[in-house]
C-alpha cells in the first residue's frame, strides 16, 4: 500500500456539544463523552438536547442531517439551542 492509497485516520473521538444560536448568551454546554462513533453520540445529542430543554422549561427534538443528529430545544427565556455532534479535529484550537 502507498502513502497515497491509505486511508485517512478517523478521528479519536466525538464530542456532543450545545450552543446558543439565538437569544441572550450563554455558556455551551457538553454532554458526557467522549464517544467512540457518531452512532454512540446521537444518545448524547438526545439526552443533552432533553435536559436543556427539562432544565430550562422548553420544548425540544432531535433528528438527523447530513449523516449526523442534531438537536433543537427552544426555551421559555428565549434561547434557540443547537445540539451537535463534533469530531475531535472539528474543535477549534487556541493559538
Amino acid at each position: 500500500m502507498t502513502a497515497t492509497s491509505a486511508a485517512p485516520l478517523g478521528p479519536a473521538a466525538y464530542l456532543v456539544i450545545g450552543e446558543v444560536v439565538h437569544g441572550p448568551r450563554a455558556a455551551p454546554v457538553m454532554a458526557e463523552g467522549p464517544f467512540c462513533s457518531v452512532e454512540c453520540a446521537a444518545d448524547g445529542v438526545r439526552e443533552l438536547t432533553e435536559s436543556i430543554s427539562r432544565s430550562q422549561r422548553g420544548s425540544a427534538f432531535a433528528l438527523w442531517h447530513q449523516g449526523r443528529p442534531v438537536g433543537c430545544s427552544v426555551t421559555r427565556d428565549g434561547r434557540m439551542w443547537v445540539v451537535q455532534v463534533l469530531a475531535s479535529h472539528e474543535l477549534p484550537t487556541a493559538n
